[in-house]
């Protein structure tokens, strides 16, 4: 297994990627028409049931083989698979929670040289080993960032936080700033935009839902 060297930055052709298992019906199909095979994270016990099949809450990839992951995940089958294909895991030693910022310890955008994250929130051992190894802080208030920011390049990210554009864009980050409500997320005012989406190769992002929604709504808002 080939892992990607930069996360969220692949250079070839996805071929195996992570998602919550509870979005296993709605993506199988489409990401099996791509070459992707998925390896689905089960939901996670520990967090907010709304947001138990959101795998950025429950593992974050820091780079080639390294991932680290929710407590809860040490011992599953998921990890076994994992570790099957090579990857190297290290999984939190304390349970999340079900309120923020408990939940949100594994949400930290890693792009390029750059982490980008709410420091309180965050898990401290992790900033430091990724600071340690030559990442620079943009620091946030949004303790979600990496739901909240959707990868486009090295340089380059699409979000609909406002605080976290303006920090990036602060340093050199080209942003293009979407509507919040351009991402749904049952039992909440919106969803997140990096939460729905995720590149297929170095030139192309993939996104959940229908495209056909979006542009209808924006012609009735316009």
């Amino acid at each position: 297994m080939e892992f990607v060297k930069c996360p969220n930055l692949p250079q070839n052709s996805v071929k195996t990627l992570i998602l919550g298992q509870k979005y296993a019906e709605f993506l199988d199909l489409a990401l099996k028409r791509h070459g992707i095979s998925p390896i689905y994270v089960p939901d996670n016990p520990d967090v907010d049931e709304r947001m138990s099949g959101h795998a950025d809450l429950s593992v974050l990839h820091i780079g080639g083989a390294r991932l680290i992951c929710a407590k809860h995940l040490n011992g599953s089958k998921f990890s076994e698979k994992l570790t099957e294909i090579g990857a190297k895991l290290t999984f939190l030693s304390q349970n999340q929670g079900k309120k923020y910022p408990e939940d949100a310890n594994l949400n930290i955008c890693i792009i390029g040289n750059a982490i980008i994250c709410n420091t309180a929130s965050a898990e401290k051992s992790i900033v430091s080993d990724l600071t340690n190894n030559c990442c620079s802080i943009i620091p946030v208030r949004q303790g979600y960032s990496r739901c909240a920011v959707c990868v486009a390049d090295e340089r380059s990210i699409i979000t609909a936080d406002d605080g976290v554009a303006n920090a990036a864009e602060k340093n050199g980050f080209a942003v293009l700033r979407v509507k919040p409500d351009l991402a749904e997320l049952p039992g909440f005012e919106y969803g997140f935009i990096g939460g729905a989406a995720f590149k297929l190769d170095g030139g192309r992002l993939a996104f959940t839902g229908q495209i056909y929604d979006t542009i209808q709504r924006a012609a009735i808002e316009n």
